[in-house]
């Protein structure tokens, strides 16, 4: 073999050397390429895992947060109610206490109310007279201010809620007839609220 074909078989095998280097090379960049897409694949699948485990635990937050304002609404609703009733309940409480006491002063009333008529309370210099007007002015005041008034009878027609009837009076004036022409016990009642209730009702005397 000349020393020329020797050159040439060295030339081929450095040839054939650089071509497996460059093979191997590529093989090393195409594995290290698939290893990057694989970890790459990996890091999207676990991203995605975390959104959607995030988002569950959203969803679970927001259920729970619906839970408690929906539990909150009931329970205010509840008590307001509660509330709402006990002081009904307190105030008419206040009210039977109130009409309990004021009707000891009912029979008073009356008492001074009959001196009244039976009296001329237009006698200025009667001190007497004018000291039981002033005491019963007095008292009607006092029931004013805890909402109680006088029910009115006179010169009406008699109402089975305000009125008890207890007998029957000869009239000649046409006008009077079935009309409440005597007040025998004056009659109270209480108005809270736009509501009348009545206390104790007039017992009257219509004319016939």
């Amino acid at each position: 073999m000349t020393k020329k074909d020797e050159h040439k078989k060295d030339e081929n095998k450095i040839s054939q050397e650089d071509t497996s280097l460059e093979e191997a090379l590529k093989k090393v960049q195409q594995d290290k390429l698939d290893e990057e897409t694989i970890s790459s694949e990996q890091q999207k699948n676990e991203y995605k895992e975390k959104i959607s485990l995030l988002e569950k635990e959203k969803q679970e937050a927001l259920d729970i947060a619906k839970k408690v304002q929906y539990d909150y609404i009931n329970l205010k609703t509840d008590f307001d109610r509660l509330q709402r009733l006990s002081l009904e309940k307190e105030k008419s409480m206040e009210i039977d206490t109130l009409i309990k006491y004021m009707k000891k002063l009912f029979p008073v009333i009356d008492q001074l109310k009959s001196s009244l008529d039976h009296t001329d309370t237009t006698k200025d210099n009667d001190s007497f007279v004018q000291g039981v007007k002033m005491v019963y002015d007095n008292m009607l005041k006092t029931l004013a201010s805890f909402d109680i008034y006088p029910i009115e009878s006179l010169g009406l027609a008699p109402d089975s809620l305000l009125h008890e009837p207890l007998s029957t009076l000869p009239v000649e004036d046409e006008s009077q007839k079935g009309k409440i022409v005597q007040v025998f016990q004056q009659g109270f009642y209480i108005e809270r609220n736009g509501q009348r209730t009545v206390i104790v009702p007039s017992k009257v005397v219509i004319g016939a």
